[in-house]
């Protein structure tokens, strides 16, 4: 049995398993965005996390949302295992699909730890 460690991973997984085809919480968008980047990035190229950093620079969620197109084509193609899984593709639905927000110093600090959690929604749905 899977023991999910922290409460942002584990609030969200409760509410994917009800499969919404959209996300209204700004907190939820963002752990799903950084959690999936962060899957895709150590899946296929894990000495470059680093790259997460990227999304600090983001002063909206369009910016997130292109700066995450950006980390599909660097590191979604070829070398990404779960690149046609359903999971993946759902997670990306969800992404691609979020209103236009400004990302506060709140919102910022909650991406620094979303980027810590090492349970990944893409393998836990």
């Amino acid at each position: 049995m899977l023991i999910i460690t922290n409460s942002i991973c584990a609030e969200t997984l409760r509410i994917l398993k009800q499969k919404p085809t959209e996300i209204s919480d700004l907190s939820i968008w963002l752990f799903i965005t950084i959690n999936t980047a962060k899957a895709m990035i150590i899946n296929s190229a894990p000495t470059q996390v680093v790259a997460l950093d990227r999304f600090l620079a983001d002063q909206t969620t369009s910016q997130i949302q292109a700066t995450f197109d950006q980390f599909q084509g660097q590191f979604g193609a070829d070398n990404f295992s779960m690149r046609h899984s359903q999971n993946y593709k759902y997670l990306c639905m969800l992404i691609a699909n979020f209103p236009e927000q400004i990302i506060s110093k709140t919102d910022k600090a909650a991406i620094k730890s979303d980027m810590k959690v090492n349970q990944y929604l893409l393998y836990l749905l």
